[in-house]
């Protein structure tokens, strides 16, 4: 009786799927690829991830990220003079004739271990993970059939992103592929950059240039036609969807001097690819290469001025750069790090960190401790940032932030966010107000934001002592307890209930 139930109920599920009207794929049209959700709930929930730059360029470990090609800029008479004493430093430290390639047989890294490196990620309160696909140097960080030019067949003879994924999907958490590589047939620097770059405002010939020309190198140093520069970034990201299909793929500026063709066939690739397997995918735009429709916003360095309609998104520097720097060992604080992300989910935006490895694999001491520190506090106070969404106001408080360039990237201010700022979050009938410090001068305060709301009891997160409140024609009336609970002195939560 048992078995005929159940084969009954089967049949009576196959039915219902079959009869489910089947989801069109996605085509290389606007209209078709607009119907893609930009932000799934899962990443509006997520609020938080960590990155890393990790590259051949981390071997050097100085200038940064952009030292390929910095060292290359020989022109003081250019645009980029300001960049021309790298070139000075490179040949003073390895010589005229050492070029970026050479770097690669350097590039050991003994103490990389995939599974330590997103324990260190998870520890800090992520909840998507991520690791850089390709930057603008050319050089994958993957198995890749279409680049010789790989982690995974020269240097440390690891297929990076493959590793960090693998680890990522297995806690159940988001995995996230960075590509930069938009900029590649850009980067680096030729004597005649005019016939690459259509339609940009970067074309600069550089007249004393030394980037190899052997075709074997073209892969590396972007010495191609541009017809091959676009079949060459759509098979590196086909590689990655089809090997790991990220959560999200997180874009740099450069994908906008690729042409919409070839970006409208990438985004139907990878919505088809999501669909299959079954996944809600993002994608983010830096400017206007793809449509905010299908698109989530992305600014760097900075946050938004208000709350937006739709989630956004921001990267920020864990070390003194975005990669290693030898002579830089430094790393933002715990408190900054908080203050920021709170700021940051008021406004309906969720924060990327990008970590900075060393060239042997290790995660640097200082930017473990801010993860660690990050961690601590999430553990206490996430309840008032996962999950959330914006109240009707971000907050108050004296604070100004002021966006430091036109495309509202790279933000002055942050680092002077304080006790007396106050951001709420929103979780249905009950608010949280982030206090971004503990006040020691003054325990009572006015959360104007809250007149003409009914509330119904306030507590604080990570205490158990009772909250003097009182409701008061100007707002809220609250009391620090007389305590400091842990780590409060980062930023403090009252937990508002409303009627």
């Amino acid at each position: 009786m048992k078995i005929n139930k159940i084969i009954s109920i089967a049949l009576t599920l196959l039915i219902l799927t079959a009869c489910q009207p089947k989801k069109e794929p996605f085509t290389t049209e606007w209209e078709s690829l607009k119907k893609h959700n930009a932000a799934p709930e899962w990443f509006a929930d997520a609020k938080f991830g960590i990155y890393f730059h990790w590259g051949v360029y981390s071997v050097p470990a100085a200038i940064g990220e952009w030292y390929p090609r910095i060292m290359y800029i020989h022109d003081a008479d250019s645009t980029e003079k300001w960049w021309w004493w790298g070139n000075e430093y490179h040949k003073k430290t390895y010589g005229e004739d050492f070029h970026y390639h050479d770097f690669i047989p350097m590039w050991k890294a003994p103490e990389f271990d995939a599974k330590e490196w997103v324990d260190v990620f998870e520890g800090s309160g992520a909840k998507i993970i991520g690791a850089i696909a390709e930057h603008h140097d050319g050089f994958s960080m993957w198995d890749s059939k279409v680049n010789e030019w790989n982690a995974a067949q020269m240097g440390p003879m690891i297929d990076v992103v493959k590793a960090i994924a693998d680890e990522t999907y297995k806690r159940d958490l988001k995995f996230m592929a960075t590509f930069h590589h938009g900029f590649h047939g850009l980067f680096y620097p030729k004597e005649d950059n005019t016939v690459i770059r259509p339609n940009s405002d970067l074309n600069i010939n550089y007249t004393n240039c030394v980037v190899p020309k052997d075709e074997k190198y073209k892969k590396l140093y972007g010495t191609y036609s541009y017809e091959e520069m676009q079949e060459l970034w759509i098979n590196k990201l086909n590689e990655v969807i089809d090997a790991t299909c990220p959560d999200y793929i997180w874009m740099d500026f450069g994908q906008k001097f690729i042409q919409e063709d070839y970006r409208k066939q990438f985004l139907a690739n990878y919505f088809n690819k999501a669909d299959e397997l079954g996944k809600e995918v993002v994608v983010n735009t830096k400017g206007e290469f793809f449509p905010t429709d299908l698109a989530i916003v992305n600014v760097e360095r900075s946050t938004m001025d208000s709350i937006q309609d739709e989630v956004w998104v921001t990267d920020f520097i864990l070390g003194w750069a975005w990669s290693y720097i030898e002579k830089h060992r430094t790393a933002i604080s715990p408190a900054f790090a908080i203050r920021v992300l709170a700021d940051v989910v008021s406004k309906n935006g969720v924060m990327l960190l990008s970590a900075g490895p060393m060239p042997d694999g290790t995660l640097p001491e200082e930017q473990v401790a801010t993860m660690e520190g990050i961690g601590a506090w999430m553990k206490l106070y996430g309840e008032a940032i996962y999950n959330t969404r914006p109240f009707n106001v971000f907050g108050e408080g004296p604070t100004e932030l002021k966006a430091q360039k036109a495309d509202g990237s790279v933000m002055s201010g942050l680092d002077k966010l304080n006790k007396k700022d106050i951001r709420y979050t929103r979780k249905g009938n009950v608010v949280y107000a982030i206090q971004l410090g503990w006040d020691n001068e003054s325990a009572e305060k006015v959360l104007t934001s809250l007149s003409g709301f009914e509330v119904k009891s306030v507590s604080a997160l990570g205490s158990s002592k009772e909250i003097d409140w009182k409701q008061t024609s100007e707002g809220l009336l609250v009391n620090q307890p007389k305590e400091m609970p842990e780590h409060a002195d980062i930023a403090f939560v009252y937990k508002i209930e409303l009627k």
